[in-house]
């Protein structure tokens, strides 16, 4: 409230020999010490009422932990080193550090990021061993920490906590998601309150010929449901972009079935990776 609007109360010239005035002192300060704490009470409720829902919904990072909404949604979907050296040892990929890339001979002044291409007919890889690649490949532009990856029979599941700060980087990586980056900086700008916060996802996926389909059946970020057809274009995009801007990635096909994916095609074994 500001100086202007701010009412005074005086108060009334009592003569104190006489006694009506001493009585009436106790009553006026009575009611004014229980309307201050009934407009606190009423206050704290309110702000109460607004941090329960904040923390619901992600926003507050300390209370949302207690509710959950940074707690991603557990796939039942385990790993271990065993997971992670059953997957470099089934593809032959090496994950190096991008500083020790060599140059990149068709783009000068660039660097190497995917080399070494290998063809496969019918790989075979576990949902713990796609989670412990994943979990593992420490990467600076990874968006999803704490993952688990579940397969089912034409269906992908993935959960994880999303590090909002390193989407915009991300999708600068791939090639975009249908969106200008300055879109794409202005959605991250007006979200960071949701950087940490659970993410979730559902649908039915799979590639034949580098062209990917895709259908959405869920999608959540902390307790907020982004519209379907928003999400579901952007995922598409971002993947089929993904798919196109990786050098040696030549995917027949790559179907899910039960805690497994099917892959055949080529793909790069030496990844050089900025951490």
């Amino acid at each position: 409230m500001s100086e202007d609007t701010k009412s005074t109360i005086e108060e009334p010239e009592t003569d104190e020999s006489s006694p009506d005035s001493v009585e009436l002192e106790k009553p006026i300060a009575k009611h004014k010490h229980r309307t201050l704490k009934i407009t606190s009470i009423v206050i704290a409720s309110f702000l109460v009422v607004v941090l329960l829902i904040a923390g619901w919904f992600g926003f507050v990072p300390g209370l949302s932990n207690v509710l959950g909404a940074r707690t991603p949604k557990d796939l039942g979907v385990s790993w271990t080193q065993a997971d992670l050296v059953s997957y470099e040892k089934k593809t032959g990929t090496t994950f190096n550090s991008f500083e020790t890339a060599p140059p990149n001979p068709l783009k000068p002044g660039k660097k190497t990021i995917f080399a070494d291409p290998k063809s496969v007919q019918g790989l075979e890889l576990t949902q713990s061993e796609i989670t412990a690649a994943i979990n593992s490949l420490d990467w600076e532009l990874q968006p999803l920490t704490n993952v688990q990856v579940r397969l089912t029979p034409g269906g992908v599941e993935v959960s994880g906590n999303l590090k909002l700060d390193r989407v915009a980087d991300f999708v600068s990586f791939i090639g975009g998601v249908g969106y200008s980056s300055s879109d794409v900086d202005k959605a991250v700008g007006l979200g960071d309150f949701l950087n940490g916060a659970a993410f979730y996802a559902k649908g039915q996926a799979s590639v034949t010929n580098n062209t990917l389909a895709f259908s959405l059946g869920q999608i959540q970020i902390g307790r907020f449901s982004p519209p379907a057809d928003i999400a579901s274009k952007v995922i598409f995009t971002g993947g089929s972009n993904g798919i196109d801007n990786t050098k040696y990635l030549d995917v027949k096909s790559a179907t899910p079935g039960d805690g497994k994916l099917n892959f055949t095609g080529t793909y790069p074994t030496t990844i050089y990776v900025k951490h």
